[in-house]
C-alpha cells in the first residue's frame, strides 16, 4: 500500500463492497481476507462489508485458528489466533473446525437476510489450502487413496463441494435462487508441490507458475438469472479475476470509476464489464463476444488472443524476482507429487530466456513452443509485455511491526489509527 506503507490493498482504493453499498446492496463476507489489516480502513469493514467473520492472514490452523505460519514455531507475535467477528476477535471458538464455523456464519447471514433487499455475499473458503486438515470421517470416504497428502486434499475439496450445495439449498429455500447470480471461482491453479497435492492435469504447472495449470482456474456461473440457453454450456472467452469488479458494478447499476483512487494518484479500475456474456442469451451474446482479448499474467507472461508468451519463471528455487521484467530464464512447472513425472514427458522446466510462445487455443497443455516459427509475434508480445510492466506497482512493503502483537490480546486485528482519529472510533460504523 503506497498510501500507508503497510501490506494490503491501498486504503484509498474503493472496494467492491463499497461500490455495491452505493447500489443499495447488503454486504457480508465469510472466510479468508488476506488483503490488509493494519488499519481499520484495510479490513473488510473498512472496505464496505457490514459484517465479517473470518481470518486476516494467508492461512491458519483449522482447529486452533492460530496463524498457520506460526504453528509449531512462534512468529514475531508468538502464536496469535487469527479469527475475527466484525467488531473484535472471535473468542472461544478454538477446537471447532474452521470451515464448520464459516458455514454456520454464512447460513446465519442468509437466514437473517430480507429476500426483498439485494445481497452481495462472499464466502471465501480456507479449504482447500494448507494445512491439510479435514474431519476424519470426511477423509475416510477416500480411504482407497494411498497417498496421505492426496487423500486429505481430495477430502477437503469434497467438503467444499458439500458446503456449496448447502448454500445453494439455502438460497432456494429463501426463494432467492431465481434472482441470484452465483460465481464459484478459484484464485489460482491447484498447488502441485508435494506438501499439498493438487492435480491440474493435463495442464502444465500449478500455483506459483505462469503455466496454464497455475492460471487457467476452475470457475462457474450459476443461479436463476443465467439464461436457460447458456446453462450447462462452456464459455471459452477470457474472463480475468479483475473483471468481477466492473461486472458487479454494472449489474448493480453503479459507476465503476474509482474517484477516491484517482484523487490519490492510484491506477484506474482495469476490469472489464462481462455482464452481457453472463446474463444475455446465447443469441444476444454468443461465444466469442467477450470484451477481453489480453491478460497480463505477470511480469513474465502475457496472453493476447490465441498467443501466450512466457519469458521466465514465476517461481524459482531462489524465490520470486519481481523486479526483473523478463524474470529468471528457467520456468519451472512446479514440484509434482512422486509418480506424476511420467505425465509430463517434456520434463519439469523450460528455458524461456528468449521467450517461449504457445498457441493455447490449439495447444492448451503448452506442449509445443512455436517461438522459432513466429519470431515476429514473439517480438511483438515482448514489446507489449514491456509496456504493461511499466505500470506495475513495486513498493517497499515495510517490516513486520510488534505493534500488531498487543492490541487484541491473543489475537490478530487492526492496530493502527489514521492520524486525527482513534482506532476505536471506527466501531461506530458497524
Amino acid at each position: 500500500d503506497p498510501i500507508t506503507g503497510m501490506s494490503g490493498i491501498p486504503r484509498n482504493m474503493t472496494g467492491i463492497a463499497e461500490k455495491l453499498r452505493e447500489g443499495g446492496y447488503r454486504t457480508h463476507i465469510t472466510g479468508k481476507w488476506d488483503a490488509g489489516m493494519a488499519y481499520w480502513e484495510q479490513t473488510p469493514m473498512g472496505r464496505g462489508y457490514e459484517t465479517f467473520f473470518g481470518y486476516y492472514h494467508h492461512a491458519t490452523d483449522f482447529y486452533s485458528h492460530i496463524q498457520y505460519n506460526a504453528v509449531g514455531k512462534s512468529d514475531l507475535c508468538g502464536n496469535l489466533v487469527d479469527l475475527w467477528n466484525t467488531t473484535g476477535p472471535a473468542r472461544n471458538c478454538n477446537g471447532t473446525y474452521m470451515e464448520e464455523l464459516f458455514t454456520e456464519n454464512t447460513m446465519g447471514v442468509l437466514d437473517r437476510h430480507d429476500p426483498y433487499e439485494p445481497l452481495f455475499l462472499v464466502h471465501a473458503f480456507h479449504i482447500a489450502h494448507d494445512p491439510l486438515q479435514v474431519p476424519k470421517h470426511w477423509e475416510q470416504l477416500f480411504a482407497w487413496i494411498d497417498n496421505d497428502v492426496r487423500r486429505k486434499y481430495v477430502a477437503m475439496v469434497n467438503y467444499m463441494d458439500d458446503v456449496v450445495g448447502l448454500i445453494v439449498a439455502k438460497l432456494k429455500s429463501k426463494m432467492m435462487w431465481e434472482n441470484s447470480l452465483v460465481i464459484l471461482c478459484s484464485d489460482n491453479g491447484g498447488p502441485t508441490y508435494e506438501s499439498v497435492g493438487a492435480n491440474n492435469r493435463p495442464l502444465k504447472g500449478g500455483k506459483l507458475s505462469n503455466w496454464e495449470g497455475g492460471i487457467r482456474v476452475n470457475a462457474l456461473a450459476s443461479g436463476g438469472v443465467i439464461p436457460s440457453s447458456k446453462r450447462g454450456t462452456k464459455l471459452d472467452d477470457y474472463i480475468h479475476m479483475a473483471d468481477w469488479y466492473a461486472t458487479f458494478c454494472a449489474i448493480a447499476g453503479v459507476d465503476v470509476h474509482d474517484q477516491k483512487a484517482q484523487a490519490a494518484g492510484l491506477p484506474p479500475v482495469d476490469g472489464i464489464d462481462q455482464s452481457a456474456l453472463l446474463l444475455k442469451s446465447l443469441e444476444e451474446a454468443p461465444p466469442g463476444s467477450g470484451q477481453r482479448t489480453e491478460i497480463h499474467h505477470s511480469v513474465r507472461a502475457l496472453t493476447r488472443g490465441r498467443w501466450k508468451l512466457v519469458s521466465g519463471g514465476e517461481f524459482t528455487p531462489h524465490g520470486r524476482n519481481e523486479s526483473a521484467a523478463l524474470g529468471e530464464p528457467i520456468a519451472y512447472f512446479d514440484d509434482y507429487l512422486t509418480g506424476y513425472e511420467d505425465h509430463y514427458p517434456h520434463g519439469r522446466s523450460m528455458w524461456c530466456d528468449s521467450g517461449c510462445l504457445f498457441d493455447i487455443q490449439a495447444d492448451p497443455i503448452e506442449a509445443h513452443d512455436v517461438a522459432e516459427e513466429y519470431p515476429e509475434i514473439v517480438e511483438h508480445m515482448k514489446q507489449r509485455l514491456a509496456e504493461l510492466n511499466a505500470n506495475n506497482l513495486f513498493v517497499n512493503r515495510g517490516q513486520a511491526s510488534l505493534d500488531g502483537c498487543t492490541k487484541w490480546p491473543g489475537h490478530y486485528g487492526p492496530f493502527l489509527a489514521i492520524e486525527g482519529r482513534g482506532l476505536e472510533d471506527n466501531f461506530n460504523f458497524v
